[in-house]
């Protein structure tokens, strides 16, 4: 199974005021620091919906696609990025997570991988266990753009986005989901997403 990789980058950012794939922490942007983690993945994706272009040096890098549905919020980036990707799956991440780390991705699509072949259906043929691998922090808080998403999901995710049905948690009401928990407390500060203000300049002391 060929895994690639997608960081999520086309919101508004309403609650920050800025892009936040633009803020910087420990002297890189938020997007460079995801990207520099991910590097290791052969096919490299960033939805950015439709907001503005990132710099050269990673436009070199990363193939930079637009949402096919715009304004349906993360769904239409992760909805984009399985319909362009070549890839079986795709690990899936936000660009306000500056904390996360390549050993997450690893563990994540290691959990995926272990599901691959491991059923049988109806005529007795091997099938994969898992549409989508998903983290959940040790607090119980499930983390849906913190995972790993097969090609499998996207007419799920492609007809809950023509009926206007949003929400990613709804989604996989509907796909076979493998969730894990994370309880590592290295990985469990990885999951934190920077929203507002405030929580940007927490995140600056630490």
């Amino acid at each position: 199974m060929n895994v690639g990789c997608v960081i999520l980058a086309g919101g508004k950012s309403s609650r920050m005021g800025t892009d936040k794939a633009l803020l910087e922490y420990d002297g890189k942007q938020f997007i460079e620091q995801i990207a520099k983690e991910l590097s290791s993945f052969e096919e490299r994706i960033i939805a950015r919906g439709t907001n503005s272009r990132f710099s050269d040096s990673i436009e070199e890098e990363w193939i930079v696609i637009p949402d096919i549905y715009q304004d349906h919020g993360p769904i239409g980036g992760l909805h984009a990025a399985l319909s362009a990707c070549k890839s079986d799956a795709l690990f899936v991440v936000t660009c306000d997570m500056p904390l996360f780390s390549k050993a997450l991705a690893e563990r994540l699509c290691a959990e995926m991988k272990t599901g691959e072949g491991s059923e049988t259906n109806s005529d007795g043929e091997y099938v994969d266990a898992y549409d989508v691998v998903i983290s959940v922090g040790d607090n119980g808080k499930i983390h849906p753009l913190c995972g790993v998403y097969r090609k499998s999901a996207l007419s799920v995710l492609e007809e809950q986005i023509v009926s206007d049905r949003n929400r990613v948690m709804e989604a996989l009401k509907k796909l076979r989901v493998k969730y894990v928990t994370i309880d590592s407390p290295d990985q469990v500060r990885q999951l934190a997403n920077i929203n507002t203000p405030e929580e940007y300049e927490t995140l600056k002391h630490l």
